[in-house]
């Protein structure tokens, strides 16, 4: 039996996903984005301890880099001019533009690594497998097969390393040689076992019949009660964005950082609902304390 937030039902999981990445491209505020980045970055060291995160963050910071230095030089819009280059004005409004969008992104990338780890095959399969069930056997293939395909490249060139074959050592032909050879083998290796995993399913009468769920998974009042509780803070999040709460005007010019109190009542909703797997997590751990 699963604990903490992997123990709730898929469908307040999946909500809660839901929520949070809407609210990533829905609030345009720095603060807000910067705050809620942060706590799904928290969120992901609760899951594995921040293993599947580590792999990522190189990539996430050149992909932020890149967004925030890039987009002043490709839009010229705003009022507050910074410096020109090559005769084109760099503004502060583009610049900030870039930092939220670039926030915006990043939560959506934690986000789905969180995703994978908590909403694995069968909790998927479960939400989606009666509504439409070859389309949610594709996506989790889809889902899965990134993370697997990158777990079977290391393997092999484990093991051609051993044999002294390398992709990072010896003349441009040789390492073109020893890569042409590693994607060969990869992609044999998928073809194969996909071929296998066809015929298994074929056989076990896949898509014959009614679905039926692997593990059956029950809603109880803690899942009732957070499911209702989420829905009420994105309910809110979303009628005070509504009304241009948690969010600035960058352009035509650069509005203002200061909250005010429905900014404040927003920000603290949206905190509680990025935390819900830390709340979650948070009291498990109180718990096997007061045990001890």
């Amino acid at each position: 039996m699963e604990n903490g937030f992997r123990g709730y039902h898929p469908f307040v999981q999946f909500f809660y996903y839901i929520c949070v990445g809407t609210l990533a491209f829905y609030f345009k505020h720095p603060i807000f984005l910067a705050t809620a980045c942060l706590l799904v970055v928290f969120v992901n060291l609760t899951h594995d301890y921040g293993k599947a995160l580590r792999q990522w963050i190189p990539g996430l910071l050149v992909m932020s880099v890149f967004i925030i230095v890039l987009n002043p030089f490709l839009v010229s819009r705003g009022t507050n001019i910074l410096f020109y280059f090559r005769g084109k004005q760099v503004t502060l409004e583009a610049t900030m533009y870039g930092i939220v969008m670039a926030l915006s992104i990043a939560i959506i990338l934690i986000m789905f690594i969180s995703f994978n780890l908590i909403l694995n095959g069968n909790r998927f399969l479960y939400i989606f497998s009666r509504i439409l069930p070859r389309t949610a056997f594709l996506m989790m293939l889809s889902i899965r097969f990134v993370p697997l395909l990158r777990r079977r490249l290391s393997e092999i060139n484990a093991v051609q390393r051993i044999r002294g074959v390398s992709v990072t050592e010896g003349s441009i032909r040789a390492r073109a040689k020893a890569g042409m050879l590693t994607t060969q083998i990869l992609l044999t290796w998928s073809l194969e076992e996909a071929i296998q995993t066809a015929d298994s399913m074929k056989a076990r009468g896949y898509g014959i019949g009614k679905k039926t769920a692997y593990i059956p998974f029950r809603m109880e009042k803690r899942d009732w009660s957070w499911l209702l509780a989420l829905a009420l803070l994105f309910l809110i999040c979303l009628a005070g964005g509504f009304l241009g709460y948690g969010k600035i005007i960058i352009y035509p010019e650069l509005g203002t950082l200061q909250f005010y109190l429905l900014d404040w009542v927003l920000y603290g909703c949206m905190i509680i609902l990025y935390s819900f797997p830390l709340i979650v997590e948070g009291r498990e751990q109180l718990k096997w304390i007061s045990l001890k």
